[in-house]
């Protein structure tokens, strides 16, 4: 059986002071002996300052154990360093000193009553154990009152307890940033074989009407892989810059949809509001929607034609607009704002999705705008 007590950085000179304290606590209310008491510490700091002095990400874990039927001090110091030199790390039952070490980490074998060194490419550990005079079945009774020490020196110095909450905070918020960006990545190329499959199967296509469907689905897809491009490039991984990344989705339709036949230019316009993740995948898909509808319906019988695209913040709200030049709408023309597509029924339901609201002209070409409030993006 084992119980955790405290695990503390050893990466600052503050940290191995907060180590000595908290050892000289720990070995005191385990009624070591004055001389058990100094080397115990003693190996702690010698172990803990090789890896703050020599090595990177040095922590101490320290745990009440049963050991011959008496309850032992475990210390666990690891680090993420290059490996001690000279001499090959020594296997888990192997008490000896590793060749190489420093004058510090040779005594451990005289103030430690066991200890193993394991030292590799990726960092070393040190696992040593003090033996204390108290019997294992009293092992909870002593982990209390050694957890008690620990919080008395936690409340005697509050500051630097609250220093040491906020580096761990700190870490814990890199961690969590890295992990996003990993599945930012993973998920980017994921929608990317997902969108070469789509193309393939568009290219492969023999009836005009499944390359259109595909078309669509392909140009919905890389509304979302252009969200996770710009997501990866961000400062942060949960928010971005809307007009490079709207800049992207005119890019791909132009691309997508230009021919020989037609020459459509797409111009992005206006503010470069920074905007979150979901947003940004949400006005992707409205402006790739619509930008699909132009390039499909809007220039009809003619060899060239122009989209605007301009985004604006405009308070707490992003306002969108999608304008084309091309033929509008006609008196007999369905309204689009109420036509049962499917593009259009996702129009609806994203611009629902933030209470927004949706104004669709067509008397001079086609005008859509939308207006998001950003207070639940």
């Amino acid at each position: 059986m084992s119980i955790h007590l405290i695990t503390i950085k050893a990466e600052t000179e503050k940290d191995i002071q907060r180590l000595r304290f908290t050892a000289m606590a720990v070995t005191k209310a385990l009624d070591l002996g004055t001389f058990a008491q100094t080397r115990a510490v003693t190996a702690l700091l010698e172990a803990a300052r090789n890896a703050q002095q020599h090595a990177e990400n040095g922590r101490v874990r320290l745990s009440l154990t049963q050991e011959n039927g008496r309850v032992a001090l475990r210390a666990i110091v690891t680090d993420q360093g290059s490996g001690i030199e000279s001499g090959a790390a020594p296997s888990p039952t192997d008490r000896l000193v590793v060749p190489g070490l420093g004058l510090g980490l040779k005594g451990l074998g005289r103030l430690a009553d066991q200890h193993v060194i394991n030292t590799g490419s990726e960092g070393t550990e040190v696992d040593m154990l003090f033996m204390s005079h108290t019997r294992a079945d009293e092992l909870a009774e002593v982990a209390a009152r050694v957890t008690d020490a620990i919080a008395s020196i936690r409340k005697s110095d509050p500051l630097a307890e609250l220093e040491e909450q906020n580096r761990v905070l700190i870490e814990a918020l890199n961690e969590r940033d890295l992990m996003m960006r990993e599945v930012h990545h993973r998920t980017g190329n994921n929608l990317a074989l997902i969108g070469a499959l789509i193309r393939m199967s568009r290219k492969n296509a023999e009836l005009e009407e499944t390359k259109s469907v595909l078309g669509d689905l392909e140009q919905r897809v890389q509304s979302i892989i252009k969200a996770h491009e710009q997501l990866q490039k961000s400062a942060r991984v949960d928010r971005l810059q809307a007009r490079p990344f709207l800049e992207d989705i005119a890019r791909n339709a132009e691309a997508a949809f230009s021919s020989d036949a037609l020459k459509v230019d797409v111009c992005v316009e206006g503010e470069d509001p920074e905007i979150s993740a979901s947003m940004a995948i949400d006005l992707g898909l409205l402006v790739g929607e619509l930008l699909t509808n132009a390039f499909k319906h809007a220039f009809v019988g003619r060899s060239e034609g122009v989209v605007r695209v301009y985004i604006q913040e405009e308070a707490d709200e992003i306002r969108l607009t999608v304008k084309d030049n091309g033929r509008g709408l006609r008196q007999e023309d369905e309204r689009p704002e109420r036509s049962g597509s499917l593009g259009w029924r996702m129009i609806r339901s994203t611009v629902g999705k933030y209470a927004g609201t949706l104004e669709v002209d067509g008397s001079d070409g086609l005008s859509v705008a939308f207006r998001l409030p950003l207070a639940d993006s």
